[in-house]
């Protein structure tokens, strides 16, 4: 079941994705976090850590809190 959280953090990261003109595929070597696996954070399918989160954010080159300001 998705949680509001969790679907509000994958549209942030999918929105900073989009507007940077990154493909999933392209964001998946920045971050080196599976392909499939980011599809599933943005869908708010998937449960994931601080650690993924800090990688996600750091790749857009902002911080943690210039990342939940946009949402």
């Amino acid at each position: 079941m998705k949680t509001d959280i969790r679907n509000n953090v994958g549209l942030r990261i999918k929105e900073l994705r989009r507007k940077g003109g990154i493909t999933q595929e392209k964001f998946a070597l920045m971050t080196g976090i599976n392909r499939s696996y980011l599809a599933d954070i943005e869908q708010g399918n998937r449960n994931f850590g601080f650690d993924t989160l800090d990688k996600i954010v750091k790749s857009f080159g902002i911080s943690l809190s210039e990342f939940f300001d946009g949402m």
